[in-house]
């Protein structure tokens, strides 16, 4: 019989994991095609997949102090469809592999940012049971490595600017309710977590 040593990941809960609360590493370029790279990544795409609201899911909150993070596909398609029926059939200007494909982004660096702030309402998948508001910038510029470790740059505003704001604040050890104005409980709101 053969033993295969692997680490089966979970989304852990903020009290139960210190993880979230370190400034998490580089993965060095060498690792990105790493097996325990991919096998974290794919590990993260399923996680976040079984998930009925969450968006993304950032590496400190399976365990993991590096700096990678999953954005969802599915839940970008889906909002930018409701927003696209809200506006009344508004052309997108994303290609559908960039809304349906999930993204993957290592080494994340923010490279600009709009200046004013609103209130978003926001979510975490490590604090279940909680919202809060949170004043996030519309627009961000991001840089990071995908997962064959290729450079990306990607402009985002509204929801996925919103989105890398609160995944770039777990790689630095923060939490959404660090810099909430109101955290309330949840009212089995059918929205997004982070």
């Amino acid at each position: 019989m053969t033993l295969y040593s692997f680490v089966m990941y979970s989304i852990l809960p903020a009290d139960e994991n210190p993880e979230l609360r370190k400034v998490a590493s580089d993965i060095p370029l060498a690792d990105i095609k790493s097996q325990k790279i991919r096998t974290l990544i794919a590990d993260m795409k399923k996680l976040l997949s079984k998930e009925e609201y969450g968006v993304a899911l950032a590496a400190p909150q399976v365990g993991e102090s590096i700096r990678l993070f999953v954005v969802s596909g599915s839940a970008i398609s889906k909002r930018k469809a409701a927003e696209e029926e809200r506006d009344m059939g508004a052309e997108s200007g994303d290609s559908p592999e960039e809304i349906t494909s999930d993204q993957v982004y290592i080494n994340p660096k923010i490279l600009k940012m709009s200046r004013g702030k609103k209130g978003k309402h926001e979510g975490c998948l490590s604090i279940r049971g909680k919202w809060g508001i949170v004043p996030r910038v519309e627009k961000v510029t991001l840089k990071a490595f995908d997962e064959e470790g290729r450079p990306v740059l990607r402009g985002a505003s509204g929801f996925l600017a919103h989105i890398f704001q609160h995944e770039m604040d777990h790689l630095e050890g923060v939490l959404y309710i660090d810099k909430a104005k109101e955290v309330y409980d949840d009212k089995d709101d059918a929205d997004e977590h982070e």
